[in-house]
């Protein structure tokens, strides 16, 4: 399955890192933030997001939501930095093809505002699918155990 850095048209603003198997759904997920008639995409090479200094132990602990419907531990972008391959094409290193999402991207209407969390990111919990999920654990290989198996 591709990944996608995507960013506003205009102003090139970063929209996010996405991954999709296809543009279609690509549409459908930026569609969660802003309008990607406005935006702009390019299929990302191997590479990711990685923490080479500890982050924090996953999965990370969401506590119990207080009264304004904030989630435990924040996620821990602080000590984040993207593979050398990403990096590049964030930074403008390696020339890269931006496609736009429609043919003809609006110009008579006002640029949409991406809808930003306030404080730190936050992790958004994804709308639940139809498809079936596995009700329990990932198997190990045979030699390996987990410490609560026995």
């Amino acid at each position: 399955m591709p990944a996608y850095l995507v960013r506003l048209i205009k102003n090139r603003d970063l929209v996010g890192i996405f991954v999709a198997d296809d543009e279609d759904e690509l549409e459908f997920v930026v569609d969660e933030c802003t309008d990607a008639a406005y935006c702009e995409y390019v299929e990302l090479p191997d590479g990711g997001v990685m923490w080479t200094s500890p982050a924090k132990p996953i999965p990370i602990d969401l506590g119990t939501p207080d009264e304004n419907d904030e989630v435990g531990d924040p996620f821990p972008w602080r000590g984040a930095s993207l593979t050398d391959q990403w990096w590049s094409i964030v930074y403008g290193n390696d020339v890269v093809e931006w496609t736009p999402f429609v043919e003809n991207p609006p110009q008579d209407d006002p640029e949409p505002e991406l809808k930003r969390p306030k404080g730190p990111a936050q992790i958004i919990p994804i709308r639940k699918s139809e498809r079936p999920r596995h009700a329990g654990k990932m198997p190990l290989p045979k030699e390996q155990k987990r410490p609560t198996d026995e």
